[in-house]
């Protein structure tokens, strides 16, 4: 974990007082004798006294107990006696799952919650089984900024069988951070399906299906990783979400025989003549993923540097669009193309086909749905679409931090 100057300054001062060390009698004393706060009595009522043999329990974290890191362990020190219970609870009362190891309290989870307030009481007894119970208050960290976890596409709304899971974080995740954040991470898929996570790049954590996910699937997904670290920072909350999705629509595109073949639950339902990229600005081969769905759409080539006026060149608004890359190849209409559908490519990557072609096309598909082209000879990347299948299964696993 990196810290930024302010919060190295601001834990260095607090090292000194890292530990609440206390002695667990009816009327424990300090050093110069003023009574300590936060000890009960010994059962039963009955005081223990600070004297040689007195039971001293010692609860302290590497930060301090008022900027603790919330992924690291509550340290817990006796002298003469032995740990009996730990009871963590945060500010509602609630008891946190935890775990005693020798000297250190951890949460089953991994962390605490950052910004947080929680209570530790400790239990311990001597050798003639006398208990003595001490409590401290503990708050966590308090960063100026961090880091948050959300979910795409989980609105409530059905999506194509192509779209993964898909978790993201407002801000970059360290490789040596991932393992920790994804051990949090769970699904549970209706019907029940093989699948992998796996990290498409340092904020995009997926999880997909080996197979496109089966027609009328739900999945429900858990993220607990509030309180690890990521980037220089914690992560500031944890994250649930359901996905829906439908029939198993799959789009597959045959470059060199210029058609577009459309399935439903594996039956076809539609043949459809296109026109993909020509010569040198040739459509990517791989499976793509329908990223949104916009009509019309503004396509401009000087956004990608060629001039309006030049003979490659072009400003026009795009009805039926829908995007399958971050680079802008789209299914859509393409009617100064129509004597070309079927039988060339001549576009400058897009698949482009009739208005009315085009139009249903965009009614039949959703957000998510898969789509498959062959015939060229430039595979499509990860980065330029919502790339876990773009992977074999095997490699889709390789990404996975675990």
């Amino acid at each position: 974990m990196t810290s930024s100057p302010h919060q190295l300054t601001r834990r260095s001062a607090l090292l000194g007082a890292a530990g609440l060390t206390l002695v667990g009698c009816a009327k424990p004393l300090t050093d110069g004798g003023t009574p300590a706060a936060g000890v009960s009595s010994g059962q039963n009522g009955e005081p223990a006294t600070s004297g040689e043999g007195a039971t001293a329990i010692t609860i302290s974290t590497a930060h301090g107990l008022d900027a603790m890191w919330p992924n690291e362990p509550i340290d817990i020190t006796v002298e003469n006696g032995t740990i009996s219970s730990v009871a963590v609870t945060d500010a509602s009362g609630n008891q946190i799952p935890g775990k005693v190891n020798a000297t250190q309290w951890t949460p089953d989870r991994g962390a605490l919650d950052v910004r947080s307030s929680y209570t530790a009481e400790v239990t311990a007894q001597d050798s003639k089984k006398r208990q003595k119970t001490v409590t401290a208050s503990i708050a966590t960290v308090n960063p100026a900024l961090v880091v948050e976890v959300d979910f795409r596409y989980a609105d409530g709304v059905a999506v194509g069988n192509g779209m993964p899971i898909w978790v993201r974080f407002d801000m970059p995740v360290n490789d040596d951070q991932r393992a920790a954040i994804e051990k949090t991470a769970s699904v549970q898929t209706s019907p029940v399906q093989e699948g992998s996570w796996g990290w498409s790049d340092n904020t995009t954590l997926f999880w997909r299906p080996r197979e496109y996910w089966q027609s009328g699937s739900t999945a429900h997904v858990e993220v607990q990783a509030a309180g690890l670290p990521a980037g220089d920072t914690w992560i500031a909350n944890n994250a649930t979400a359901d996905y829906l999705y439908g029939d198993l629509r799959v789009m597959v595109t045959d470059i060199d025989n210029h058609s577009l073949a459309c399935y439903q639950n594996g039956a076809l339902v539609n043949t459809i003549p296109v026109s993909c990229g020509k010569p040198g600005l040739e459509t990517m081969i791989g499976t793509k993923v329908v990223m949104e769905k916009q009509s019309p759409v503004v396509m401009d080539s000087e956004t990608f540097g060629v001039s309006n006026s030049s003979s490659e060149g072009y400003k026009l608004d795009v009805y039926w669009a829908q995007r399958l890359t971050w680079s802008g190849e789209y299914f859509h209409a393409a009617p100064w193309a129509d004597a070309d559908h079927g039988y060339r490519n001549v576009s400058h990557g897009c698949t482009g086909m009739t208005d009315a072609n085009a139009q249903w096309l965009y009614g039949f598909t959703q957000v998510g749905d898969p789509a498959e082209f062959t015939g060229s000879t430039f595979p499509v990347q990860a980065y330029q679409t919502i790339g876990c299948w773009t992977y074999s299964w095997a490699d889709w696993q390789s990404q996975s931090a675990l």
